[in-house]
């Protein structure tokens, strides 16, 4: 799933913002779950690993703790990356709460192993666990809850967690100072002055 702007005026994209990828993993839709997330690419591996009994191929049963114990499929978020410009301002998680909103409905929960995917500048080890606590306190703000304790984290869908977490988030991102909003604001201030 591709974020980018667009200007509707013109028609096209103006500029990437980023991207993100999801499974919807249900047990009852596939005979081997976890051998088809364990092959895929990225965290999604890791992912089944905590989340399915190795025995049976279904959901863990402590799992029922952390999601919604009715119905079969979990929403699985195996990567999201912004563009440099973009990130640390708060938008990939309002990027990604707004389509874990859409895609999981349906879904017992979410589920997410925060790790970073741009691996420059965290070569030792102090670094790369300021990267992660970072992730962690982001997909927090969301509402999700670290599981089993490695590393995943999982999302009720069934609460209102994600739903109150929302607003709080895209207000902190409108907050920000947003230099051609103010210049056109200032405009009209300007303009409305004048008559």
């Amino acid at each position: 799933m591709a974020a980018d702007l667009y200007d509707w005026e013109a028609e096209r994209n103006v500029e990437h913002v980023g991207g993100f990828e999801f499974y919807r993993a249900d047990p009852y839709a596939t005979r081997d779950l976890f051998g088809v997330l364990d092959g895929s690419d990225g965290d999604v591996g890791v992912i089944a690993e905590s989340i399915l009994n190795p025995a049976t191929g279904h959901f863990r049963d402590d799992l029922d703790e952390y999601a919604e114990p009715f119905g079969s499929g979990m929403l699985l978020l195996n990567s999201a990356q912004l563009e440099r410009p973009w990130r640390g301002f708060g938008v990939g998680a309002v990027l990604a709460g707004k389509a874990i909103a859409r895609l999981g409905a349906g879904a017992r929960g979410a589920a997410c192993y925060p790790s970073p995917l741009d691996r420059a500048g965290l070569e030792d080890a102090a670094a790369r666990d300021r990267a992660v606590s970072a992730l962690q306190r982001t997909w927090t703000s969301l509402g999700f809850r670290p599981y089993r304790g490695d590393g995943v984290y999982i999302l009720n869908l069934a609460t209102t967690a994600l739903s109150e977490a929302l607003p709080v988030l895209i207000d902190r991102v409108e907050a920000l100072p947003q230099p051609d909003r103010q210049e056109w604001e200032a405009g009209i201030d300007q303009g409305a002055s004048r008559v």
